[in-house]
Order: structure tokens, then C-alpha cells, then sequence
């Protein structure tokens, strides 16, 4: 009996352990069966033999599968497009069609959902097409509307803002039209019935979607007047103010790129109303039954209920984000005994909303359900310039709910009243208010929208306040008085901001209201320093310093502040007297200042210049080029002559031509230049008396033409510019040369320069073929002339001189006389006495040829 016994338990506890292996998770068995105790390794182990192990059916686990969603669409994004805005005033414009893009890929039947038209400022989302849904234009007078398709519907492109649907046959009309490239603003074509006119695609039931009718499909047109601040620009142009002043705040709207684009990362309060096209992440864990641990993605649909499946339809239309919480936890725990959940928001949807008035763009724009009023705005290019920025409206079911003021946030940051919009709601842009300019040393001038009653200071708070250079005793304003005229009227700037703070709202007294089109003119502080005394000269530190009563030389130098250059014996104080403005040279000595002598200290008054001088003298120098060893700059001493310089630089080369230097001084090209203007001054007078002269004999008709040559003649000689070269007779070695007569005294800037042996001898004047001729030892004058061809008919031999390189002329006995390598052989034309002033034709003669010898004996002894 008692084995039997035994024998029932033990095979009691096999079928309990059958029981639990099978029940109990593979985990668990190894971790209960397969560690025994025994002597550890620290073999990895993967090199560990394997034993293999039969497979096991497991039922999948559902904790790292998807999430379940309801409804493909439930994740596409809804954010609307952004579209560019007309470029700011003064940048050329391109317009881009859809043409110039390329062409778009256009979905093909069978491949699910595809989005349809985008049109509009509102950018409307078109739903899917489906079999036997008709994608079409609203017909019209000459509009081809697309045919209905089923499932080989034709797909409609993508059309945003600012582009247009056209026919085939316009794309190069459009691109040659006066609207492809505009500056400034663009204007618009006026489209009516006819083949331009706007494109409606239709969806669903007959429901329209695309361009909105009305003003919302095109930006404002430029109006025939002149804006606000074209009145003002020409209003400044009269008063002489060379500035221009803009409107305040509207460059905020010039550039497409803004944080105020509507954001969709932005976290979801507890008070949002959800609404059809929302859609909710459901995550539910912790539940026994494993088939509830997942999460789900479930749209809210059209009737505002969302579907979770295992657990049903729950409505949510018009409740909070924290009711619907409530609401899917209740429906839940009708569900569940045991469960954790979490609710957020997976997808947001978009709402449309009208922004109407004086904008840019007005028209219906679909935007995120977090949107608030400036968010529309600035979808619509913001306020045209016409209209206002302090009184935005927002309405809803006809009533103004909130009224936005810009400059509260342009000013202050503020944006507690820029209110969320709701589904249907409208912006209304009003025109705008009163406007008033401030110009001047101001932060911030500009031409601003006013409010209410506004005072003179709040107007300057306006513009920033008053800058440091501001004149803060009086200003201006120019103001429209009854609409008939223009008054300026002068207001004490500084009572202005006392009766401020006296009374802050009246307005009255020395704080003017301001009204509309009044201009506030702030004037700056003057340049000049007025209590200011100068000091200049040899001093450490010159410049200006402040001017105080009483004061005296002694308070304003030092021993300390003189430089040692100064010349002690002799300093000035001028003095300008402040209402004649005469000027006074007061002299002193500093010597005797620094020694302590009272009549020297003299009293100081405001204006007065100090000057101390310098007894430094700028050092003079020369420059000497040509064939000497060292040529360069080389500063000179006061009576430093011609030989010193010459033996400084080294010497000459070996290839030098010493009689042929050249020494050009500045003092005597100016000296040269005086008397030339004086000899043609004097000989135009007599030129004139004589004219006069023969026209009282009945001379008039032949003296006519000889003084028009005469006086071309004069010009002419007016217009050359003298050589100012000094005549240096050089002898053969610098040791004879010193101490000569010719060893002038060399002054600042002249030019010495030592040419090369010429190898020419120069014919010019009245020769048959003026010329350079080779030179030839022992040729004599006559032989020049015959290789020249001769002196002409009309030459004067008698008169022939010859212009030694030297610079000196030569002019007895030159045909005996040897020609030397860089002479200038001169053979002057006859002058026939066919009227009195003979004289002046020698002169103009003597003069024109000693120019134009000297220009071509420095030609040719360079050569």
C-alpha cells in the first residue's frame, strides 16, 4: 500500500512539472533549469559550444509593432504653402509662371490618394480624387473647362499664389509683356470675362475650390495720388531737407522670411477646441489583454468623432484638448479594469480665415489652427501703406472680438492681444489714422500712425526720444492749417517736457497735440564749440581746450608742454573779437612767460588762438639723374652751390657729356611764366589800339584779319609752358669748375641732370627738310644746311644762330665758326614789314623759338 502510494505521487509531480514546462515562458525555464552551480569561465560565449535547441512557437509580442493607424491620411501634413510677397519699393521684380519651373509630375491612376489643386492666397487643400470624382474649372464666357475623368482622370497642376492658369497659346505673350519684369510694386492685369480670366477647380459635390471672386486674387493696384510719404517728400524738397522719411513698421512685411510664418511645432494647450482634420496619438500599456497595448493614430472625422478600434466611436467635436482627455479616459475605463494612457496631438488642422481691407494681399487664406491674427497678416503681405497698423479688427460671427495694435509689439514686444483665430474669422485692415512726421536728431525718425490724442513728447517717445546732438530749447512743426495753408509754428521744447509731466493728458499749454500731417523738425546743437581757446604749433598736445573766465597764458602752458623746436622769443595770441569777428595779433615771449613776467601772462578770452612757432625748417633738397655714379635725392644746405652736390653724388661716368648739363629750377619756370603773361597782356593792347586805329583811317577791312592772326598767335604762345632752365657753362673737371661764376647756388627742388655725349646735330626753322643730322667732326654750318636741302625762299640768312648743348646761343660768326656735337642750328623765316607792328612779330618770333629751341637742344644733347 505504501508503494502504491509512492508511486501515485511521483507520478503526480512528473504531470505537475509536464504542466509547469509547458505553461512557464522558455526565460524562465533557463534561468530555473539550466544554471547549476559549478566552477565559473571566463570564455565569451560565443566561443562556447552551442547545443542546438528544438524552436519553440511563441506568440508575437505586440510591444514593438507600429502604431495602428485609422486612416492613411491621418499623417499627411496639412501646413499651407508660404508664397513670396512683392518685393519693397525700389527692387526690380521677376515673375516666375509655372512654365519656367518645368513641368510637374502629375500623378497616375491607381497610386492611391494624390493631392489636388493648391490655389489661391488661401491655398486650399483639395481632397483626393477618386473614381468618377470630377477635377474641373468653373466654366465661364470663353473658359475650356478639363473633362471629367474616372479612374484615367486628368490630373490638375499645382497653381500657388501669384500664379495664373493660362492657355497654351499666352505663355509667350506673358513673357514679353510689361508684367514679366516690373520694379517696385507689381502691378496686376485686370481680369474680366473672356480666356484670361482666373480658373475655379470644383471638387466634391459642386464645391468650389481655388480663386476666391472679389479684390483677394490680386495685390491693391498703385493709386493715381500721391502717398503719404511721396506728400511729405515733397513737402521736405520746398523746406530744403535733403532726407526721407518712411512709415513706421511696414518694412516689417518686406521680406517673405519672418517668425511669424505659422509655426507647427508649437505645443498644444489644454484649452484648443478640437475639430475635423485633427488627429490624436492614443497610447495605451499596462492592459492584461495584450491585444490593448498598442498605440493609434485616429483622424477626428468630418461628423467630429474619432474611431479607436476594440473600443468605438467617441465624439470630440467642440471639446478642449483636456475634455477630449477626459472623455477617451472615461470611454476606456468603461473598457478596461486595468490600464495607463496617454493622449496628445498628432497632426493639427488648418483653418481659413478672410483678411479684408487696405493689405497687400487680401483674400481668404487657410492656415494652422494655431494661427494667431499676426500670422494671417503676414501671410497677406501685411498692411499696404495705406493702411492702418494700430487698429487691426479681428471679427467673428459679426462682431469685433479684439483689436490688434502693432506698434505694441513693434515698440514694446508686446503681443498679448495678437488673439488665436478661429475657423471663419476675418481681419479687418482699416485705413489709416491720423499721421504726423518727426525729423532730426532723433532715434528713430519716421512718419507715424497716431491714436487717440497725441502730445508733442509722446510723439518724440515715439521716435525713441531725442538723440545727444538734439537741440533741447526749440523745434518746429510745420502743420496744415483748415486745410487752406501751411503755418510753422515755434515750440520751447524744454517747457514742452515740464507741462509733460505736469499734466499728462490735456495736451495744453507748451505740450501741442499734434494733429494729422503736422511734421516735427527736432533741431541739432550747433557745431561750434563755443567756449573753447586754441592751441597750435610747437606744443605736446595742441587742439582745443575749455575756456574759463579769468583765465590766463601761464594756466594753459607748461615748460612741459613746449617741444624742443620752439622758438622761445616770439609767440602769438590771436585773438578774434566774438561780434566783428576783426582779428588782433597779440605777441609774447615764452622766455620771459616761463621766467615769470607779468606782462606776458596775458588774459585769455574766448576765441583766442595760441600759437607757438617752430624754429625746424624743412630741409632742402635736389635731385640729380643722368651719368653720375650715385644719382638720387640729396637735401642741400643754405648756400650750398652746384660743384658741392656734383662731387658728393661721385662724380661723373665715364659715358658722361658734363657740358651738356641741365639745371632746371622752379623759381625760374614761374619767373618766365609771369613775364610771358605780361608780354602777351601788353601786346593784346596795343593790338587793340592799333585795330582802332585803322578802323578810324578806312583801314578796317585788311587790319581785321591781321589781328585775328596776331591774337591766334598770342594763344598759342599762352600755352606754352617755359623750360626754367639756368644756362651752366661747365668746364671740363669739377676742381676748375668750383668757384666759378657759373657755380650757382643750388635752391630747394631743382633737377640737375648730366646727359650722355650726343651724337645729332638738330636743324629747325626755314629749312627744306628740318631734321636730325649725324654729327661730323670738322663739318662747318654750311654743310648741315645742304644735307637739310638748303634754307628755303622765304629764310633769313642773315639771322641764322646756333643753340649750344650748354643752352647758351651763338649767333656771330656761326658760319666760320665749328658746329659742335649737340648744337641746334636755327635758321629763322624773313619778316616783311607789311604793317607797324613789325615788333611784335620779332617778338612772338624770339619767344616761340627760344621755347621751342630749348625743348629740342634737350632732345638732342639726350641723344
Amino acid at each position: 500500500m505504501e508503494s502504491r502510494l509512492i508511486k501515485v505521487a511521483w507520478i503526480r509531480g512528473l504531470v505537475w512539472f509536464l504542466v509547469a514546462s509547458m505553461a512557464a515562458p522558455p526565460a524562465l525555464l533557463a534561468q530555473g533549469l539550466g544554471g547549476f552551480p559549478g566552477p565559473q569561465t571566463t570564455e565569451s560565449q560565443a566561443t562556447r559550444p552551442q547545443i542546438p535547441m528544438p524552436p519553440m512557437t511563441v506568440p508575437p509580442s505586440t510591444e514593438h509593432l507600429g502604431p495602428v493607424v485609422t486612416d492613411p491620411t491621418a499623417l499627411k501634413p496639412l501646413s499651407p504653402v508660404q508664397v513670396s510677397c512683392p518685393p519693397p519699393e525700389g527692387k526690380p521684380q521677376i515673375i516666375l509662371h509655372q512654365w519656367v519651373m518645368g513641368p510637374q509630375p502629375f500623378p497616375q491612376a491607381g497610386q492611391g490618394p494624390q493631392p489636388g489643386v493648391q490655389v489661391g492666397p488661401g491655398q486650399q487643400n483639395i481632397p483626393p480624387g477618386g473614381a468618377g470624382q470630377q477635377f474641373g474649372f468653373q466654366g465661364g464666357v470663353g473658359q475650356q473647362g478639363i473633362p471629367p475623368g474616372g479612374v484615367g482622370q486628368q490630373p490638375v497642376p499645382q497653381v500657388g499664389l501669384g500664379q495664373q492658369l493660362f492657355p497654351q497659346a499666352m505663355q509667350e505673350q506673358m513673357f514679353t509683356s510689361p508684367f514679366s519684369f516690373q520694379g517696385g510694386t507689381e502691378p496686376q492685369p485686370q481680369y474680366g470675362p473672356g480666356p484670361l480670366q482666373p480658373f475655379s477647380p470644383q471638387g466634391e459635390g459642386g464645391q468650389q475650390f481655388g480663386f476666391q471672386e472679389g479684390p483677394g486674387q490680386q495685390v491693391i493696384p498703385q493709386r493715381d495720388e500721391l502717398s503719404i510719404e511721396e506728400s511729405f517728400s515733397r513737402f521736405f524738397v520746398l523746406q530744403g531737407i535733403t532726407y526721407r522719411l518712411k512709415q513706421f513698421g511696414y518694412n516689417f512685411f518686406d521680406f517673405p522670411v519672418s517668425t511669424f510664418a505659422p509655426v507647427m511645432d508649437v505645443p498644444v494647450g489644454p484649452d484648443y477646441v478640437i475639430g475635423p482634420d485633427d488627429t490624436l496619438s492614443i497610447n495605451i500599456w499596462n492592459v492584461p489583454d495584450g491585444k490593448f497595448n498598442k498605440t493609434y493614430i485616429v483622424p477626428v472625422g468630418r461628423d467630429g468623432t474619432i474611431f479607436v478600434p476594440s473600443v468605438g466611436t467617441i465624439p470630440l467635436a467642440g471639446q478642449t484638448f483636456s475634455q477630449a482627455n477626459r472623455l477617451i479616459m472615461a470611454h476606456l475605463g468603461n473598457l478596461l479594469k486595468r490600464f495607463e494612457a496617454h493622449v496628445s496631438m498628432a497632426r493639427l488642422r488648418t483653418i481659413k480665415v478672410y483678411v479684408v481691407g487696405e493689405v497687400v494681399r487680401p483674400g481668404a487664406y487657410e492656415l494652422s489652427s494655431l494661427a494667431a491674427a499676426s500670422n494671417a497678416i503676414y501671410a497677406a503681405c501685411g498692411p499696404a501703406k495705406s493702411g492702418s497698423l494700430r487698429q487691426i479688427r479681428i471679427v467673428r460671427d459679426g462682431k469685433v472680438v479684439a483689436e490688434l495694435d502693432f506698434y505694441d509689439f513693434l515698440l514694446k514686444g508686446d503681443r498679448s492681444k495678437d488673439v488665436r483665430l478661429h475657423a471663419g474669422d476675418t481681419i479687418l485692415i482699416p485705413p489709416i489714422a491720423k499721421v504726423a512726421a518727426i525729423g532730426g536728431p532723433v532715434r528713430r525718425p519716421a512718419i507715424y500712425e497716431l491714436t487717440g490724442k497725441t502730445t508733442l513728447t509722446e510723439l518724440i517717445e515715439l521716435a525713441g526720444g531725442l538723440a545727444p546732438t538734439a537741440d533741447r530749447r526749440r523745434c518746429h512743426i510745420f502743420r496744415i492749417q483748415a486745410g487752406q495753408n501751411r503755418v510753422i509754428l515755434d515750440v520751447e521744447l524744454d517747457k514742452a517736457q515740464a507741462e509733460r509731466n505736469k499734466n499728462m493728458n490735456e495736451g495744453i499749454g507748451t505740450d501741442p497735440l499734434i494733429q494729422d500731417g503736422d511734421f516735427v523738425r527736432i533741431n541739432s546743437v550747433t557745431m561750434k564749440i563755443e567756449n573753447a581757446i586754441g592751441l597750435t604749433g610747437a606744443v605736446k598736445s595742441p587742439g582745443l581746450y575749455e575756456f574759463k573766465p579769468g583765465m590766463r597764458l601761464r594756466d594753459l602752458l607748461s615748460p612741459n608742454q613746449i617741444l624742443v623746436d620752439a622758438y622761445l622769443d616770439r609767440a602769438e595770441v590771436i585773438r578774434t573779437d566774438p561780434l566783428t569777428y576783426a582779428i588782433s595779433v597779440i605777441p609774447f615771449s615764452l622766455k620771459r612767460l616761463f621766467e615769470g613776467n607779468a606782462e606776458d601772462n596775458i588774459e585769455l578770452k574766448r576765441l583766442d588762438r595760441i600759437v607757438v612757432v617752430t624754429q625746424f625748417r624743412v630741409p632742402s633738397a635736389v635731385t640729380v639723374t643722368g651719368e653720375i655714379k650715385r644719382p638720387g635725392l640729396y637735401p642741400v644746405e643754405i648756400g650750398e652751390r652746384l660743384s658741392s652736390v656734383l662731387k658728393r653724388t661721385g662724380g661723373f661716368t665715364e659715358r658722361s657729356f658734363p657740358q651738356g648739363l641741365v639745371l632746371i629750377r622752379q623759381s625760374v619756370k614761374a619767373t618766365q611764366q609771369v613775364e610771358l603773361r605780361r608780354f602777351i597782356t601788353v601786346q593784346k593792347q596795343q593790338l587793340l589800339s592799333q585795330a582802332a586805329g585803322y578802323a578810324s583811317g578806312g583801314e578796317a577791312g585788311g587790319s581785321q584779319v591781321a589781328l585775328t592772326l596776331h591774337l591766334q598767335l598770342l594763344d598759342a604762345l599762352a600755352a606754352l609752358t617755359p623750360p626754367g632752365r639756368v644756362v651752366v657753362k661747365m668746364k671740363s673737371s669739377l676742381e676748375e669748375f668750383a668757384g666759378s661764376s657759373d657755380d650757382v647756388m643750388l635752391e630747394n627742388g631743382d633737377m640737375i641732370t648730366i646727359p650722355q655725349p650726343p651724337q645729332t646735330v638738330a636743324l629747325v626753322g626755314a629749312v627744306r627738310t628740318p631734321t636730325t643730322l649725324v654729327y661730323r667732326e670738322g663739318a662747318m654750318l654750311e654743310d648741315y644746311l645742304k644735307q637739310a636741302g638748303g634754307p628755303t625762299d622765304g629764310a633769313n640768312q642773315k639771322e641764322i644762330y646756333v643753340v649750344r648743348a650748354n643752352g647758351s646761343t651763338d649767333a656771330a660768326y656761326v658760319k666760320v665758326k665749328p658746329v659742335q656735337a649737340g648744337d641746334t642750328i636755327v635758321v629763322p623765316p624773313k619778316i616783311e614789314p607789311k604793317y607797324r607792328a613789325l615788333s611784335l612779330w620779332q617778338s612772338i618770333a624770339s619767344i616761340l623759338g627760344s621755347v621751342a629751341l630749348t625743348g629740342a637742344s634737350l632732345a638732342v644733347i639726350g641723344r
